[in-house]
C-alpha cells in the first residue's frame, strides 16, 4: 500500500496501523517522529518496541546488502 492508504484502511486495526507507520518511517526516513513513536508505544511494551525496531533494522540491513551486490533471489 504505497499510496498511504494503510492509515485509513479498515483491513488493519489501530495497533497494526501504528506498527506499520513506525516500520515505514524507520525504513524510509531512518528517523521515527515523536507522534508515530507515541502511537506505537500506546500498544506495545518496551520489549516489543525494541524487537520491532531491531527486526525492521535487520530487514533493512539485509535489503541494502543484497542491493549492494546485485544479489538475485534463487528461483525455486
Amino acid at each position: 500500500m504505497k499510496d498511504g492508504s494503510v492509515a485509513s484502511s479498515p483491513l488493519f486495526s489501530d495497533e497494526e496501523r501504528a506498527v506499520i507507520a513506525l516500520s515505514t518511517e524507520l525504513t524510509r526516513d531512518v528517523h521515527v517522529s515523536e507522534e508515530t513513536f507515541a502511537k506505537a508505544k500506546g500498544f506495545l511494551n518496551e520489549r516489543q518496541l525494541v524487537e520491532l525496531v531491531v527486526n525492521v533494522g535487520v530487514a533493512n540491513m539485509n535489503n541494502r546488502i543484497t542491493e549492494a551486490f546485485w544479489a538475485d533471489l534463487p528461483e525455486d
